[in-house]
């Protein structure tokens, strides 16, 4: 490895080192998103006055993937501002 000039790679390709990613923003992101899949889950359970029948399917299925979209859409929000910074 080359300091200056930066790493080789095996196919003799130059490479440096940007920015170090902000990966801990990403996983804050995902937790903010499960809390408030949490959060809107109780709601629905105690206040949305919607029928049991309704109510569990939306909790098994749709939850999860509430989740899952909303913690995608910060990482992407996050990656960027990163790569925009740059």
């Amino acid at each position: 490895m080359n300091g200056k000039k930066g790493v080789k790679t095996l196919i003799g390709r130059e490479e440096t080192h940007g920015r170090r990613f902000p990966g801990i923003l990403e996983k804050i992101g995902l937790l903010v998103s499960i809390v408030v899949t949490i959060m809107l889950g109780q709601w629905m359970w105690s206040d949305s006055n919607w029928p049991e029948i309704a109510l569990w399917p939306v909790t098994v299925c749709g939850l999860p993937i509430i989740a899952l979209l909303l913690g995608e859409i910060l990482a992407r929000i996050i990656q960027r501002i990163h790569t925009n910074g740059e």
